[in-house]
């Protein structure tokens, strides 16, 4: 719309404020309370702006006009209008200048030249940087750099650490593989057994049926011995298991004492002295009908602090629910064994468990003769330094052995 004096006298207010354009941006306002003022609409630094030019009528149309050419000067010089602000009008009378009697359209026509101008010449700028001898340089150094760093001696030798790597976590793969696919055979039992088992004379004929009171160590030829890291994770995998909390504690303490676990299921508080840390074992619990004592270390005393916040006032470590009675020992063995799952390990038996502890303390350099009173078991005869005074200094210390080797957490 072309503004002209009498389209202005003629504009009417309405009920909120509206511009009536005219070219380039430029336009007339009029406020709800009838005011009228010149306004320009322009774009600087990607922003989109308005300024009041003047108050109509006592800014005329033309004199709007020509401070709008200023505003635009200023715009295609860099200079923000709004912010600088504008010159004060000159006098009516006065002639105007060259620059006054442009047009609008003028003005933009010239600013799109201008900027066109500016657009070719960065075009050329940048085409002759990338056709220039520097950027050439620049590019065969990067390329240069690059080979060097792909054909380089400390890249060869990264390469090779991961290739490495990776061959050994391979061979331990192939290697869980084929030990979880298989059983080991007759041989490799026996040959483990030989490292593991305490050498006992045995007197009775190969036929001959086993006694009851056969030392526990032999067993070890007929199960599975789980090693030192097995043994950890057991410990660290009784906590998430379904296990009740009670039978959780009941496999801890047969751990840290190594005792059967016929003998710990039915035990009674009166035979744990909490203060000399010893544990006595009468003869109508133990498998061979003998009296037993067994030192406590510091983490079985722990454990004990533990199983007497469950048990309460009851006379035993490990009571039925609402019964003074022990628990069956054969529900805890059933219970570890269902449990097993969930440890990540290939299946055991309590009693492989009770031969690993063993072979665990002969591992630790325990003396086989300091292991047979532990064990409550009668040493064979022709056993080496069988003769020698075995303290409870000695008996203790094989059992602070075995501790160092289960975590610590409980």
């Amino acid at each position: 719309m072309n503004i002209t004096e009498r389209k202005i006298k003629y504009l009417e207010a309405g009920k909120s404020r509206q511009i009536v354009w005219d070219n380039g941006g430029f336009g007339i306002q009029v406020a709800p309370d009838g005011e009228k003022s010149f306004v320009l609409e322009y774009r600087f630094n990607e922003m989109t702006k308005m300024i009041t030019l003047g108050i109509y009528p006592e800014m005329s149309l033309e004199t709007a006009k020509q401070q709008a050419v200023k505003a635009f000067e200023m715009i295609i010089q860099g200079v923000d209008p709004e912010e600088k602000g504008l010159p004060a009008p000159g006098e009516s009378q006065a002639k105007p200048s060259t620059s006054q009697k442009q047009t609008l359209d003028q003005i933009r026509e010239k600013a799109t030249q201008q900027l066109g101008k500016l657009k070719e010449k960065a075009s050329e700028t940048l085409a002759e940087l990338k056709t220039s001898e520097t950027f050439g340089k620049i590019k065969e150094k990067a390329s240069e750099t690059l080979a060097e760093l792909k054909t380089s001696e400390t890249l060869g030798k990264i390469r090779g650490k991961a290739a490495a790597k990776l061959g050994e976590i391979r061979e331990r793969i192939e290697k869980k593989v084929k030990q979880a696919g298989r059983k080991p055979s007759p041989e490799e039992v026996v040959k483990q057994a030989e490292k593991k088992v305490i050498p006992i004379k045995r007197e009775a004929e190969p036929s001959a049926p086993e006694k009851d009171d056969k030392p526990l160590a032999l067993k070890a030829q007929f199960g599975r011995i789980l090693d030192r890291s097995e043994l950890k994770t057991l410990w660290s995998g009784l906590a998430n298991s379904d296990m009740p909390p009670a039978h959780q504690l009941s496999v801890k303490l047969l751990m840290v004492t190594a005792q059967r676990y016929e003998e710990v299921e039915p035990s009674r508080w009166v035979d744990f002295d909490m203060v000399s840390k010893w544990w006595t074992l009468p003869g109508n619990i133990t498998r061979n009908g003998k009296k037993h004592r067994v030192p406590l270390t510091n983490m079985a005393l722990d454990l004990l602090r533990k199983i007497k916040e469950l048990s309460g006032m009851s006379g035993v470590l490990f009571p039925v629910p609402d019964s003074v009675t022990p628990t069956d020992p054969k529900t805890l063995a059933s219970d570890l064994q269902k449990a097993q799952l969930r440890f990540g390990l290939n299946p055991f038996t309590i009693e492989d468990l009770q031969n690993s502890l063993v072979c665990q303390m002969i591992d630790n350099g325990i003396e086989e003769r300091i292991l047979y009173p532990l064990l409550n078991q009668d040493p064979p005869e022709g056993l080496p330094d069988s003769d020698k005074k075995i303290t409870d200094r000695d008996l203790r210390s094989a059992l602070e052995k075995l501790e160092k080797q289960l975590p610590k957490s409980y």
